[in-house]
C-alpha cells in the first residue's frame, strides 16, 4: 500500500506530538525499564524521522540519472553513518543481558543523534539539493522566456516588417532587392554581434561603406574582415580607395555582387576589391577618367601603399590595396 503525501505529513506530525510527549515524561514519570525506554525511542524517531525520508526519496527518483546518484549517496552516507554505532549498541543490549544499564546511555545518544543525522542528511540536505535546483531551473527557465520574447520582438520589428514590405513592392524588382540586403544585414548584425558605431575603426568604416554602396548602386557588398585597426590617416587612406573601388564597380561592372575582403595584421593592411563584371582595359582609360589614378592609385601611394588593379574586358576587375601600419 502506497501512502499518499498527506498521510505521510500526518505521520510525520505524530511522531513530533510523540516526541514532545517522550520529553515530557522523562521530566514527569518515572523512567520505563532501558529495554522498553530504548524501544520507544527507536520507535518515535523513526515515526518523526521515516516519513520525511520517505517524502524526499519519492522526490529524488524523479530527477536524472546523474542527480539520482549523486542524491542516493547522500541519503546512503547520512542513514549508514550512525546506524552502524546504532546497530552495536543494541547488539550490546542483548548480549550482556546482566547489566544493560552500562550500555543504556550510549544507546539513548546513539538513536538520538541517529535521527538527527538522519534528519539533517538524509532529509535536509537533499532537500536543499532538490530546491537550489528548482530554482536554478525556474531562473534558466524564465532567462529562456526573456530571451525568446527578445527574439520575438526583434523579429517582429525587422524581418516580419521587411517581409510585409516586400510583399507590398513585389512588382519592383530592385525596391525588394533592396529591402532584403538591409533585412539580411540588420539580421546578421544582430545576430553575431557584428553592428558597430565606432568610427575610430577601420572595418566599421568599410562596412558602413559597403552598406552606402548596396542602397545607391543596388549590388550587393559580400565584406569579409580579418582582424581591424583604429582608423588613423592610412586607415582613412584605404577606406577612401576602398569607397571609390566599390563605387566604380557599381557603377560601371553591370554586376549584383562585389566582394570585399579585408585583413588588418600587426605589419600591414591588405584589402581586395573585386567583381566579376565586364572589366577594362587599363591601357585604353580615357586620360579624363581619373577616378583609379586620383581616388585610389594617389591616395594610397602617399602613405608608402601599393595598389594592384588587375582587370581585363569580361573577366571582371580586382583591386589590391597593401598599407603599411
Amino acid at each position: 500500500m502506497r501512502l499518499g503525501t498527506g498521510w505521510l505529513l500526518a505521520l510525520a506530525a505524530v511522531g513530533l506530538v510523540l516526541v514532545g510527549w517522550l520529553v515530557w515524561a522523562f521530566d514527569n514519570t518515572e523512567p520505563p525499564p532501558w529495554p522498553v525506554l530504548l524501544a520507544d525511542l527507536i520507535a518515535v524517531v523513526g515515526l518523526a524521522v521515516g516519513p520525511w525520508l520517505v517524502l524526499v526519496g519519492r522526490q529524488l527518483l524523479r530527477v536524472r540519472e546523474g542527480e539520482r546518484l549523486i542524491s542516493r549517496l547522500v541519503v546512503t552516507v547520512a542513514i549508514f553513518g550512525l546506524g552502524g554505532p546504532l546497530i552495536a549498541t543494541i547488539g550490546l543490549l542483548l548480549v550482556d543481558t546482566e547489566s544493560p544499564e552500562i550500555f543504556a546511555a550510549p544507546g539513548v545518544v546513539s538513536i538520538v543523534m541517529a535521527g538527527l543525522i538522519a534528519l539533517v542528511g538524509g532529509v535536509f540536505l537533499p532537500w536543499m539539493f532538490l530546491l537550489t535546483r528548482t530554482v536554478a531551473r525556474e531562473r534558466s527557465a524564465r532567462v529562456r522566456a526573456e530571451e525568446r520574447a527578445q527574439v520575438a520582438a526583434h523579429l517582429h520589428d525587422s524581418v516580419l516588417q521587411v517581409l510585409t514590405l516586400i510583399q507590398k513592392r513585389a512588382a519592383d524588382s530592385g525596391s525588394v532587392r533592396r529591402l532584403a540586403r538591409g533585412g539580411e544585414r540588420e539580421l546578421r548584425a544582430w545576430l553575431y554581434g557584428s553592428a558597430t558605431t565606432s568610427q575610430d575603426d577601420l572595418v566599421a568604416a568599410i562596412r558602413a561603406i559597403a552598406e552606402e554602396t548596396e542602397d545607391r548602386f543596388d549590388v550587393t557588398v559580400e565584406l569579409v574582415a580579418v582582424g581591424t585597426c583604429p582608423l588613423d590617416e592610412p586607415a582613412q587612406a584605404v577606406a577612401g580607395a576602398v569607397r571609390e573601388a566599390l563605387t566604380n564597380a557599381g557603377k560601371h561592372a553591370n554586376v549584383r555582387q562585389v566582394s570585399v575582403f579585408v585583413e588588418a595584421g600587426d605589419d600591414e593592411v591588405l584589402v581586395l576589391v573585386r567583381d566579376r563584371g565586364r572589366g577594362f582595359d587599363a591601357r585604353r582609360v580615357p586620360s579624363d577618367r581619373r577616378g583609379i589614378a586620383d581616388s585610389i592609385e594617389a591616395r594610397i601611394r602617399q602613405h608608402g601603399g601599393v595598389v594592384h588593379v588587375r582587370s581585363a574586358p569580361g573577366t571582371g576587375t580586382e583591386v589590391e590595396l597593401r598599407v603599411a601600419r
